[in-house]
């Protein structure tokens, strides 16, 4: 860590406490309701994936076009570059907002209302599905509980 030589042993004291974890994680084929929700995902996969691609898409779009409207409005604009719009466009996007890059101008707000916008449908059409195949996963298992 610090290197030196007790480095290496303090290293492999701190694997050994993560290979402990780890174990833990072998309990979890025991619990029903772990069970239920990995064979949910895994027949979920392909609505998992598409959710994906759709926000990634989004990202690159909306981080884009943000660049180009708020770096045309103020060249000083926390937008400076394609990527940290892309970050903005990743915080709005999942929803967490963290407020440390905000539009300022009329059309940049107006693309990050469209952003919010579309991000909760992206999000909220695959998880019907999701949950539609849960209840259908639960009812197949529920006998077996």
């Amino acid at each position: 860590m610090h290197g030196g030589k007790g480095g290496s042993n303090t290293e492999a004291i701190v694997v050994l406490r993560v290979l402990r974890v780890v174990r833990v994680l072998k309990l979890a084929r025991h619990s029903k309701g772990i069970i239920i929700v990995t064979k949910t995902l895994t027949s979920s996969i392909n609505e998992l994936a598409l959710l994906l691609f759709f926000w990634f898409i989004g990202v690159i779009i909306f981080g884009s076009v943000m660049y180009y409207i708020e770096y045309s409005f103020d060249n000083n604009s926390d937008f400076s570059s394609i990527l940290q719009s892309s970050w903005w466009a990743v915080v709005t996007m999942s929803t967490v907002g963290y407020g440390d890059m905000v539009p300022k101008s009329g059309w940049g707000k107006l693309v990050a209302c469209v952003c919010m916008m579309f991000s909760m449908i992206i999000i909220a059409l695959p998880v019907t599905v999701i949950v539609s195949k849960f209840t259908r996963v639960y009812a197949k298992y529920k006998d077996k509980i």
